[in-house]
């Protein structure tokens, strides 16, 4: 498409069918955000509502795209990735990359445009209108943690405000998180559509030989093949509350509890794109005496994790706040209950299928493990119910119930979110 060309924006065409845009410059982003945008691209592209779609990625973002469905791609010209400008380390991105992807949608002639996140929301001046994703407001309600300097807060501060004045419907990922925007932002709730997540196609089940995989990855980097195992996925931010997670190991082996029992942390404890503690974490395992318990593997990618996941004693989510919990339900789709913080959507996405606690306390965090680990038939009856919790989610459902946001913010007489 011309960029130069400005085409005039439509509405309410006569045959039904929406020019609508998406924000593609988080598909760079492994976790979070970036994973459900690339799990619902495929869904909502489909073709089946007869929508036409433009997909706004900045040159460095659309040169290393996913495999997509046939989608038109507008490709501005800017100096950096979004994905690097938003990290903790990258600063905030420039005014002239804003302004070219504003100006790109400006000129597209759509009839809306999904920001599928606020992190990676820019302003366009021309009334487009917008439907913003909020998943959480984590860096609202705990933003010491989650930015590094006040600076940060401050501008997160003024972007989100913004980001929400310029929303005609804000979709977020739970009804939890829907309370939190409700609670913690004054969102107007007839305003929020919740498109709940579902496990990537990746963990669609447990894995037929997922036992003699994950013994043959263990034995592949000497650790012990048969012992049983927790497993946290995610960052090693301090919001993730990682620390907690150790106390109650530490206390679970001063009692004399923790047996052989040891914990799996995957995800990358260096480069992360957020305001991260992984050396600090490190630090304190070594301080606790956990070394022999606790393992460092990196990043670990889906073919290899699923197994991972059907063959461990439980997930542990022990996070201060989570927006969904996408790890807890991947691994529950595998078959594996979750032990989980209450400060999230999972004590109701996954009812009976795992054990959940106040992420604040290592007593009642240490029970659960215990409790888990010493009952074989909790745990089993616990999976069966994940597993089927998490069978129930679905991606054609989230596309649904996008669309359903995309069309409503699509009627001419939509107003702002305040």
């Amino acid at each position: 498409m011309n960029q130069g060309t400005r085409s005039p924006t439509k509405r309410s065409p006569e045959d039904g069918r929406l020019t609508i845009g998406i924000d593609g410059t988080p598909l760079l982003v492994e976790r979070g955000y970036g994973r459900v945008l690339a799990e619902l691209l495929p869904e909502l592209l489909d073709g089946s509502d007869g929508h036409r779609y433009r997909l706004f990625a900045d040159r460095h973002t659309a040169a290393r795209l996913p495999e997509l469905p046939p989608v038109e791609i507008i490709r501005p010209a800017t100096s950096r990735a979004q994905s690097e400008a938003a990290s903790a380390e990258g600063g905030r991105r420039g005014l002239a990359d804003l302004a070219a992807m504003g100006r790109a949608v400006a000129r597209a002639g759509l009839d809306c445009m999904l920001f599928p996140t606020v992190y990676s929301w820019y302003p366009v001046l021309a009334r487009v209108p917008q439907v913003v994703g909020f998943l959480d407001t984590i860096a609202e309600r705990h933003a010491d943690l989650v930015f590094p300097d006040r600076a940060s807060r401050w501008a997160w501060a003024c972007k989100s405000w913004t980001a929400r004045r310029s929303a005609r419907v804000v979709v977020t990922i739970s009804e939890y998180s829907k309370r939190s925007l409700v609670r913690d932002l004054g969102v107007d709730p007839e305003r929020i559509v919740v498109t709940p997540l579902a496990p990537p196609r990746a963990f669609a089940g447990p894995p037929p030989d997922a036992a003699p995989r994950a013994r043959s990855w263990l034995g592949e980097r000497g650790l012990p093949v048969d012992a049983p195992f927790l497993i946290y996925v995610g960052g090693f931010n301090p919001h993730k509350n990682l620390g907690t997670l150790l106390l109650a190991l530490e206390r679970l082996r001063d009692a004399g509890s923790l047996e052989d029992l040891w914990l799996l942390a995957v995800g990358p404890v260096a480069g992360d794109l957020f305001h991260g503690e992984g050396e600090a974490i490190r630090r304190r395992v070594e301080e606790t005496g956990l070394e022999g318990r606790v393992v460092f593997p990196g990043f670990v990618p889906d073919a290899e994790l699923a197994p991972l996941y059907a063959q461990a004693l439980a997930s542990v989510t022990p996070s201060l706040q989570e927006g969904f919990g996408l790890p807890a339900v991947e691994a529950a789709a595998c078959g594996t209950p979750a032990i989980a913080t209450r400060e999230s959507p999972l004590p109701e996405v996954l009812e009976g299928g795992g054990l959940f606690f106040d992420p604040r306390s290592v007593e009642e965090l240490a029970s659960a493990v215990a409790r888990l680990s010493g009952d074989p038939g909790l745990r089993l009856r616990l999976a069966c119910e994940a597993r089927r919790r998490a069978s129930a989610l679905s991606w054609s459902a989230t596309a649904r119930a996008t669309r359903g946001a995309l069309e409503r913010a699509a009627l001419p007489r939509g107003r702002g979110v305040t």
